[in-house]
């Protein structure tokens, strides 16, 4: 079943895009339609039309394409500066999409419209540019008939190059030949003659206007017959032959006038049908009213039968919803609230063993200082009251003098450890001081420690744990960093508590620290956790590591 739904959607997806592909065809005939008549309006709003849908269906071919198609009626339109912008936009869309056979559209006409403009520079950049494309390229009579017809021009009237032109101009009629297009082979023999009229052989120009008149009237052309006539018209009068320019130019306006009474008369035959079609279509209409309201009324007699029980139906269901939405939230709420409860407990035990924990440290540390402490110096002034003259005894009571120096600083530094006796007299900057002393005394590396105090003390509690998170994440440092120095920045002014320390040492990958087996990054983080506060670890390898920490008062 799933093998037939799929073929099914690529059958449908295939024929969406044949359909789309045949609309834009469809379109492009009817533009062209308009173009024949000389309704370059229209011509417009139909290639705009075709370029909408190939944005939908978002084809880069169709997209281009349909560009250069906007830009050539904007120029037909009179509206060179609009035209020359289309242009350009479609040759940047060709070499995006990699389309040469565009490439060199877009190209020539921005070559073409420069050149009337008598931007010559640019002119030549483009038109050699779509030359050197089409010389690339096999075939392609038609364009490169008219890139070498424009290239006559820009030689002629603007190289003053008479040879390059007349060879460019004979090339454009070859290749016209070639491609056996009635509009190109025109066109190329109105430039021949145009050639040959301005350089004095007004007989020969006279011939091409009149071969490219004929193939504008096989078209049925009206722009290329009033192009052509009116050229011949200046042909003759070159030739100095009053009579027959006399007659070419009554003939062009002969022609204007049928071209605007055929005109006129489509446009009424339009109108015609559109009035009659439109007047069926208001009949049609007028009877589907009847019709409907027919099938209306039955329908009604109908769904009165069961417009009650579908209510009710749909009332149970509506009621069965909101009954199981508020069931859900019911749910959820509770589960919120024990998941809330569970945290807060945990949060309460946590902090009551860290409180049990800093109470045994300082009865400990009382206990060596208080206790063993006074003992060792007893110990101590009992050798120094013993009077010995015997030599070896002396160096004896010496270095039993010294044990008990060395034994009284290792229950000092180790009931400093347990619980700083600066902290507990002078508070938290006092004790943070007395341990970055202690470790740059060691020379393991430099600690720099910057302080922005308030103007109160913390509480108690939260200075034992700011030290405890200094003094542990110091030591992951001086163990794992290889760092030479180590920034600590406190700041506790306002109603948060901002720590950052921050290294120069190797790094790590901050996902290693979930897989550690290590206790010093959990008491930190639960240090954190416990204070309801946030923090963030930055680090790589290779880049050091900071560590920002944020509490609350």
């Amino acid at each position: 079943m799933r093998k037939l739904l799929l073929i099914w959607l690529t059958l449908l997806f295939l024929s969406a895009g044949a359909m789309a592909k045949t609309t834009i065809d469809s379109l492009y005939d009817v533009a062209a339609g308009y173009f024949k008549k000389g309704d370059y309006a229209s011509n417009l709003k139909t290639q705009t039309q075709i370029l909408e849908l190939a944005e939908r269906q978002k084809d880069c071919l169709q997209i281009t394409r349909a560009t250069l198609k906007v830009g050539s009626a904007y120029y037909y339109l009179q509206q060179r500066a609009l035209s020359l912008q289309w242009m350009l936009k479609g040759r940047r869309l060709a070499y995006k999409c990699n389309i040469d056979s565009l490439k060199w559209i877009g190209a020539r006409q921005a070559g073409a419209i420069y050149l009337e403009n008598s931007v010559v520079d640019s002119a030549f950049f483009y038109l050699q540019e779509a030359e050197n494309l089409l010389n690339q390229a096999k075939g392609n009579w038609v364009e490169r008939s008219s890139i070498h017809a424009i290239l006559g021009d820009a030689y002629y009237f603007h190289k003053k190059d008479k040879v390059k032109a007349n060879h460019y101009y004979n090339l454009a009629l070859q290749y016209a030949l070639l491609s056996g297009d009635t509009i190109k082979i025109a066109y190329a023999n109105i430039k021949k003659g145009s050639y040959s009229t301005n350089e004095g052989n007004c007989r020969d120009g006279i011939a091409y206007f009149k071969k490219a008149l004929a193939l504008y009237t096989a078209v049925h052309l009206p722009e290329g017959m009033m192009y052509a006539t009116n050229v011949l018209g200046w042909a003759y009068s070159k030739c100095g032959d009053a009579a027959q320019t006399f007659a070419t130019m009554t003939s062009l306006r002969n022609l204007r006038d049928s071209i605007f009474r055929a005109e006129t008369a489509e446009k009424t035959a339009e109108y015609r049908t559109l009035y009659e079609t439109e007047k069926k279509e208001k009949e049609n209409i007028a009877l589907t009213k009847d019709n409907a309201l027919k099938q209306l009324q039955i329908v009604k007699e109908v769904k009165s039968r069961h417009t009650i029980i579908i209510l009710s139906v749909s009332g149970l269901i509506i009621l069965f919803v909101v009954f199981l939405l508020l069931y859900y939230r019911y749910k959820q709420q509770k589960k919120q609230e024990m998941d809330e409860r569970i945290a807060l407990q945990q949060k309460l035990r946590f902090k009551a063993v860290l409180e049990a924990e800093e109470k045994e440290r300082v009865r400990i540390a009382r206990e060596l200082h208080d206790g063993l402490g006074q003992v060792l110096s007893a110990a101590k002034l009992n050798i120094n009251a013993v009077d010995s003259h015997n030599q070896e005894d002396d160096k004896l009571m010496d270095n039993a003098k010294k044990l008990l120096d060395d034994a009284v600083r290792e229950v000092r530094s180790i009931s400093h450890n347990l619980m700083p006796s600066g902290l507990m007299e002078f508070g938290l900057p006092t004790a943070l001081d007395e341990l970055v002393s202690k470790i740059n005394d060691a020379r393991l590396l430099e600690v720099s420690l910057t302080i922005h105090e308030g103007s109160e003390r913390l509480n108690h509690s939260v200075e034992i744990a700011v030290y405890r998170i200094v003094q542990e994440v110091l030591n992951n440092m001086i163990k794992h960093s290889k760092a030479n120095k180590v920034q600590v920045l406190l700041d506790y002014r306002n109603d948060k508590i901002i720590l950052l320390i921050q290294d120069n040492g190797v790094g790590f990958d901050t996902g290693a620290i979930e897989q550690s087996s290590g206790i010093g990054w959990k008491n930190i983080f639960s240090r954190v956790y416990m204070m309801n506060g946030d923090i963030t670890i930055d680090s790589m390898p290779g880049s050091g590591t900071a560590v920002n920490i944020e509490l609350s008062k």
